[in-house]
């Protein structure tokens, strides 16, 4: 039975959407990245990415970023999709392996010779980052890197066996996973407020936090599902489907439900902070502007991508 999509119920978000004025001039640049400086990758798999449209994803999540400011964020969305789909299907100890090198590398080690080009481009982005950020970001950013790694190690014995974890297990793995936390904070990066660890840890914003990457990762597994169902199982509306022996346009209902749960938790905490002193003002600008990139991730799958359409996504196979 074919699904009708047009039956389905959609996302929804309450925040402005606005896209970049470099956009295209940070996709031109990411496209020189894909065949210049990302030599490993087979040709057929440089053309995906180059359909895939990585630098309007950034121009739509920092919307009012400057140029400066985009391209490592640029760098890094070209990065995390290319390091997800080579590394998506090696086993928990290898993964262990690669986190363990993302660290060092973040913390200042040097590619190896021996390594393939996204270790190079990561030392990069690195760079990039500590001319725009000061040292206690940088560090909160790295156990953002960590914790997206270690979400990925949390998955490979599910995609390994496609065995379902339950819901509550994948919704738990998939936050970590979804690479989201870093993005989170290169909000601070684009607003120009690094925000002190105090105000950034506190459990108000903690749980913005933790609900931005469930809302994003929902929105992802929705616009992704086709492309994964017989490929992989850690999509939220396959693990409903699994866990409730629900139809596929019964188990989209249940996903987007959940979506909505935690968009309303999200606007609640939003609309009532605490009082963080001489930081509300920046906070606000936070929230704001971290509102822009919920909506503008939806956005890029709308309009801006074929990741997910017929042949858009690159086969792990393909890679050797």
């Amino acid at each position: 039975m074919s699904l009708n999509t047009q039956t389905l119920p959609r996302l929804y978000y309450p925040f402005e959407d606005l896209i970049s004025p470099y956009a295209a001039q940070l996709e031109a640049e990411t496209k020189k990245w894909i065949y210049n400086d990302y030599a490993f990758l087979p040709e057929e798999i440089k053309q995906k990415y180059d359909h895939t449209n990585a630098g309007y994803l950034m121009a739509r999540f920092y919307p009012l970023a400057t140029f400066e400011q985009l391209i490592p964020l640029a760098r890094f969305s070209l990065w995390g999709l290319t390091f997800d789909d080579y590394y998506e299907h090696q086993n928990s100890q290898q993964i262990r392996l690669l986190r363990k090198r993302v660290m060092a590398i973040l913390q200042g080690a040097a590619p190896l010779p021996s390594e393939n080009d996204l270790f190079p481009q990561l030392a990069t982005m690195r760079d990039e980052l500590s001319k725009l950020m000061p040292p206690n970001w940088m560090a909160r950013f790295t156990i953002s890197m960590d914790k997206y790694i270690e979400g990925m190690e949390l998955e490979a014995p599910y995609k390994a066996t496609l065995q379902f974890p339950s819901l509550q297990e994948y919704m738990a793995i998939r936050e970590k996973s979804v690479d989201v936390y870093p993005l989170i904070d290169f909000v601070e990066l684009v607003t120009t407020h690094a925000l002190p660890d105090e105000v950034v840890h506190h459990p108000i914003m903690q749980k913005i936090a933790a609900l931005t990457c469930r809302m994003i990762a929902w929105c992802n597994d929705y616009f992704s599902v086709q492309k994964e169902q017989g490929r992989d199982i850690m999509n939220i509306i396959l693990v409903a489907q699994h866990e409730y022996n629900l139809s596929l346009e019964e188990a989209y209902a249940a996903a987007v439900h959940i979506h909505e749960q935690d968009l309303e938790a999200y606007l609640q905490l939003t609309a009532a902070l605490p009082d963080f002193g001489n930081y509300n003002e920046q906070v606000q600008q936070f929230i704001y502007y971290n509102g822009l990139m919920i909506q503008g991730h939806k956005s890029w799958y709308e309009i801006d991508t074929r990741r997910y359409g017929k042949g858009g996504h690159p086969e792990a196979d393909r890679f050797r």
